[in-house]
C-alpha cells in the first residue's frame, strides 16, 4: 500500500530502547494488582470498581508489552533503558520530583493534603526552573485550594487531613 511505512533492513536503524518503555507499565501493572488485592474485601461496589480499574489497566499494560515484544522481534527495540539511565540536567530533575513526590506520600499523614500539596508543587516547579515567585506561590496556592474545595470539602473524600485543614474546617464551622 502507499501509506504504509516500509520495514527497515536489520542493521539500518538503530534501535530503540524497549526496557525504558516498560518501567511504567510494569508500575502500573503493579499498581493495578495491589488495586484488586486491596479492593476484594471491600463493599461490592468498590469491588467493582477496582475491577474494572484494574482489569483496564492491566489490558492496556499488556497492550504495551506487546507492542515491545513485536518491535524486539522486528529488531527495531532492545531491552536496554537508553540515555534514561546516564547522568544528565534532566536525569537530575527527575531524581528530585521522585525525592520530592517521596516526601509528599511519606509526609502527608501528618502535614495533611493542602499543605503538602502546596509544598509539593512549590518545590516542584522550582526544581523545572520557575523562578518568579507570583507564579510560584500563585500556582501552588490555587491548586491546593482547588483540590481543598473539591476533594476535602464538596466531596468529603478521606483525603489525608492536617493542622491547616483542621483549622480552616474550625472557622468556616464545618469538619474537614
Amino acid at each position: 500500500m502507499s501509506g504504509e511505512t516500509p520495514e527497515p533492513e536489520l542493521g539500518n536503524s538503530p534501535q530503540r530502547a524497549g526496557g525504558a518503555d516498560l518501567i511504567i507499565p510494569v508500575l502500573a501493572a503493579g499498581l493495578a494488582i495491589y488495586f484488586l488485592v486491596n479492593t476484594a474485601s471491600l463493599v461490592w461496589e468498590a469491588r467493582a470498581n477496582g475491577t474494572v480499574i484494574g482489569v483496564v489497566l492491566l489490558i492496556l499494560v499488556a497492550v504495551q508489552v506487546a507492542r515491545v515484544v513485536r518491535d524486539m522481534r522486528r529488531h527495531r527495540a532492545s531491552l536496554g533503558f537508553g540515555s534514561l539511565l546516564e547522568r544528565s540536567p534532566v536525569q537530575a530533575q527527575r531524581l528530585g520530583l521522585l525525592a520530592i513526590m517521596t516526601l509528599f506520600v511519606a509526609t502527608i499523614p501528618w502535614v495533611g493534603t493542602t499543605p503538602g500539596l502546596f509544598v509539593a508543587m512549590l518545590g516542584s516547579m522550582w526544581l523545572l526552573g520557575v523562578r518568579d515567585p507570583r507564579i510560584l506561590i500563585g500556582i501552588s496556592l490555587v491548586v491546593a485550594a482547588v483540590v481543598y474545595v473539591l476533594f476535602i470539602v464538596l466531596l468529603q473524600s478521606r483525603l489525608p487531613v492536617g493542622p491547616v485543614e483542621t483549622f480552616i474546617s474550625s472557622v468556616m464551622g464545618g469538619s474537614a
